[in-house]
């Protein structure tokens, strides 16, 4: 029942009271005042001393991983709560579990949900919302608690055991992978010390053991770029959620980053559909975590077709680079332009 409820009902109950003379409709709407007067106390009162924390398990996850949420409520007052609703407002892609509970008095309550991220992207929970009201829940009282957390979830990274990157081409058709004579960022492993070896390539955990000084030998740096075009253009795509092309376009496009990242190799992305998005190859952690972030918060839109994509990334592609296109298109208007990929 709502305040203006109660009111016109009261309202409603005095003028027969007048209007007829009756003492028991008189006595009543004097009963019926004072109840009222002390639920709209008891509400205002039921949110007095109470404070409320919640900790998210982890900033970030991965589609279809669980996020743990962990409460707890305190309730610094004497008299405790008779019931008490507890909520949380988000863009979660669910709503979030609730909670309806009682607290004693100068007691604290302690519990967790755990939910599913069944959706890529960027999400905000909190505040908190504490409702609570009179026993006859004539009147009702809410209070926003701040909580605010930021919750980001990346797509899926699925192992390609079998996938092996396609090599970088040197000049000649000789392919990388060979012993170097300069350092570079791969180890290929050790040998014994020979004159003229630098000090700084000296593997001294390795010295110990032998009882020798081992040296560092460095793999050819697989210095060609590799470049994952990921199509996003709306026309092609189908389906909803997990089992949707645009979703497992994606997974593949993470899955590719994280094995090329994990290789060493210098990766770039490109994508299409509202405008061509290109974040500039690059390797390491950070390359990761910037890749992974753009593609946890991408989705299908526009109309920018994979051809023309091609055509304006082709300039932007060095000698030797390698490229992996993920589409579902069945135009063969792209085909011309991905076939001047292997003249580049």
């Amino acid at each position: 029942m709502r305040p203006w409820h109660f009111a016109i009902g009261w309202v409603g109950l005095f003028v027969a009271a007048v209007a007829s003379g009756v003492d028991l409709l008189s006595y009543l709407a004097y009963l019926v005042l004072f109840v009222g007067a002390a639920m709209w106390i008891t509400a205002r009162l039921t949110l007095e001393g109470l404070s409320i924390t919640r900790a998210v398990g982890q900033a970030y996850a991965h589609l279809g991983d669980p996020i743990e949420l962990s409460y707890e409520l305190r309730n610094g007052h004497r008299l405790g709560k008779l019931w008490l609703e507890i909520s949380e407002e988000s863009n979660w892609p669910d709503p979030l579990p609730g909670r309806v509970l009682s607290v004693a008095g100068r007691t604290t309550r302690r519990w967790k949900v755990v939910v599913k991220a069944h959706r890529r992207g960027r999400f905000h929970v909190g505040p908190i919302v504490l409702r609570s009201g009179d026993p006859f829940g004539l009147f009702a009282t809410t209070e926003k608690v701040p909580a605010d957390a930021l919750v980001l979830v990346y797509p899926k990274v699925l192992p390609l055991p079998y996938w092996q990157l396609p090599g970088s081409f040197l000049e000649g058709n000789v392919l990388t992978g060979q012993r170097s004579l300069q350092a570079t960022s791969m180890v290929m492993g050790i040998r014994e010390y020979r004159p003229g070896d630098a000090v700084n390539r000296i593997h001294w955990p390795s010295s110990l053991r032998q009882r020798g000084l081992q040296v560092k030998e460095f793999e050819l740096d697989k210095t060609a770029d590799l470049w994952v075009l990921l199509d996003l253009e709306r026309h092609w795509h189908r389906g909803e959620g997990e089992s949707s092309t645009e979703e497992r376009a994606v997974t593949v496009a993470a899955s590719v980053v994280a094995k090329a990242l994990h290789e060493q190799r210098n990766v770039g992305l490109v994508t299409t559909g509202v405008r061509s998005e290109i974040l500039h190859p690059d390797r390491g952690n950070k390359q990761f975590g910037k890749l992974l972030q753009y593609l946890a918060e991408v989705h299908v839109g526009g109309s920018h077709s994979l051809a023309e994509t091609l055509v304006e990334t082709l300039p932007r592609l060095r000698r030797g680079a390698s490229v992996v296109l993920i589409t579902p298109s069945l135009d063969r208007g792209w085909v011309r332009p991905a076939r001047a990929l292997r003249e580049s």
